[in-house]
């Protein structure tokens, strides 16, 4: 009998690899025939010009302020944002003044954004998800928004170059809004833009149009707008506390994780496209392709950034569940996995309709929105959800019975555990994790082993670029989670010098402690670090940070 099932699940295993590789086929004819007739199919023949899809801005002045300290503190001049329905799209009261760019750095990037099929299907895609909303206001009754709105729909991208904004240059998407200055008067409102610009030592335009990857950084930060559309003045509801800087492995906060893990699977969707993403990481430098860019497509396609160590040996621990769901490159690979689902009918337009009807701040609330919003796919969300985590956020037993699991498998692949014994810690784990399916079935409630976020000021922590921890560095106070905070993130700051007094074997007890409880007890940061590092202790490290507690 043990035999038989043994057997069986082999042909299990031997499914599920059929499947993956069913499903990165279907991926990759996805890319090749283009994500909207993929993802939005109804909105395939919707009009969409290429030529106007895209507009080359630069910011001018058009009126004076009030006073030099005004100027001195804005930068630029701006107009307000009067009109009712643009209120609805925006929650400042103020946009930038813009005409057409002709700057030589605007125009390339221009011409090579209009000749890229993965840029212009963005924009396209785009076009599609407005159209999605205008049919949910007209549908509400409220014809004169519907009206407002149909001008939006086919509203061209806006693109800075090597612009300053909010004393900020680089790379970004902006849920601020801009006005076209015309001669006639008249000022079209928009109510995002993408600045286009070098990030030092980490992103090139030049080099990314060379190497043919700006497109899929900019797909990024269109998908960004395209969130924008749907929230409008919501966005700026969303709890984004971490200043760790963001990237696929980097753990943040769930905000963050959220709103960047949606940017990041359309880089995932898009990326196959581009055959000098398949080269060998010892490459990319020769060619010049950004790190982030080249070394978060596989490990969000393969849901490989539930890990706690995600490069180097393979070992099977799991993050925490408040880790999971801080990590943007966990919630990329969901969204990935949700987006070229054949098991969900229309997962591009039902995720734009949950964005709007139910304005989630985290991916939790997102998953709660599909599944209270389209209760026949209560199944399939939650399995891909659940089966891509390892439901960890679930149970903290079944991250020790998936490490055991994992365990036995490298054992078992490399001939060192018997056909038995492997399938011994298989069934188990397999019987394991149906049970809390189906217990989440009932429930539903995806987060049973999820600490509270326990924040914490810490007087000296820096704001840290958007990719790396380690890169730039602008003094001001910043926050810690007590609940994600991992072992390498205490030493990285601890380099450059901004928590300190934290002895490596506080570092380890604190860790193993917390990952042992699964939810941790307790209300706040400082109160978690003196029930495990004792009162004495966690009082010197707080006296020498200035740790208080963030509510």
């Amino acid at each position: 009998m043990k035999k038989t099932n043994n057997k069986r699940g082999l042909k299990i295993l031997f499914s599920l690899a059929l499947i993956f590789a069913i499903n990165f086929a279907i991926s990759g004819m996805a890319n090749a025939e283009g994500l909207v007739n993929y993802l939005a199919p109804q909105y395939k023949d919707i009009p969409f010009n290429p030529e106007t899809a895209l507009f080359p801005a630069t910011q001018i002045k058009v009126d004076k302020p009030e006073n030099e300290q005004e100027w001195m503190e804005k930068k630029t001049w701006k107009i307000k944002v009067i009109n009712e329905y643009e209120k609805l799209e925006t929650s400042s009261t103020m946009g930038f003044a813009i005409i057409r760019s002709k700057n030589k750095r605007a125009m390339e990037t221009i011409n090579y954004l209009k000749n890229s099929p993965e840029m212009m299907d963005s924009a396209k895609l785009r076009v599609a998800a407005r159209a999605k909303k205008l049919e949910f206001i007209l549908k509400s009754g409220d014809q004169a928004r519907g009206e407002f709105y149909k001008k939006m729909v086919n509203a061209p991208i806006i693109l800075f170059a090597d612009q300053t904004f909010f004393d900020t240059k680089g790379l970004f998407a902006s849920s601020y809004p801009t006005y076209l200055i015309q001669k006639d008067g008249s000022r079209p409102f928009f109510f995002s833009f993408i600045n286009i610009g070098d990030i030092s030592g980490l992103f090139s335009v030049a080099d990314s149009i060379k190497n043919d990857t700006l497109d899929l950084v900019i797909a990024h930060e269109n998908a960004h707008c395209t969130m924008y559309d749907m929230y409008g003045t919501d966005i700026e509801k969303m709890d984004r506390r971490s200043n760790l800087g963001h990237d696929g492995p980097v753990i943040s906060d769930r905000a963050v994780a959220y709103s960047e893990g949606w940017a990041e699977a359309f880089e995932a969707l898009y990326g196959p496209a581009n055959p000098i993403l398949k080269l060998k990481e010892s490459e990319r430098e020769k060619y010049r392709i950004s790190e982030f860019l080249f070394t978060r497509q596989d490990p969000v396609r393969r849901d490989r950034y539930i890990w706690q160590n995600y490069k180097g040996r393979k070992t099977g621990v799991l993050k925490n569940g408040a880790q999971i769901l801080a990590t943007e490159g966990v919630i990329a690979g969901i969204f990935y996995d949700i987006l070229t689902s054949k098991a969900l009918n229309d997962p591009f337009g039902k995720s734009l309709s949950v964005m709007y009807l139910h304005k989630p701040m985290n991916f939790v609330e997102f998953i709660n929105g599909w599944v209270n919003e389209y209760s026949e796919d209560k199944p399939v969300i939650y399995r891909i959800f659940l089966e891509n985590t390892n439901y960890a956020t679930i149970s903290n037993e079944a991250r020790k019975l998936y490490f055991d699991y994992y365990q036995a498998k490298l054992k078992y692949v490399q001939k060192q555990m018997d056909e038995k014994t492997f399938f011994g810690f298989k069934n188990k784990w397999t019987s394991f994790k149906e049970n809390l399916f189906n217990e989440v079935m009932k429930s539903n409630n995806i987060t049973t082993n999820v600490s509270p976020d326990l924040w914490v000021s810490v007087r000296g922590l820096n704001l840290l670029s958007p990719v790396s921890i380690l890169a730039k560095i602008v003094n001001m106070k910043g926050n810690l989670n007590i609940a994600t905070l991992t072992a390498e993130q205490i030493k990285q700051l601890e380099e450059i010098k901004i928590f300190k007094g934290f002895a490596a074997e506080d570092v380890d007890q604190f860790v193993k402690t917390r990952e042992q409880m699964g939810v941790m007890p307790y209300k706040t940061g400082t109160e978690a670090l003196r029930a495990i590092l004792g009162a004495e202790k966690a009082d010197k490290l707080i006296k020498i940070n200035n740790i208080t507690d963030v509510q």
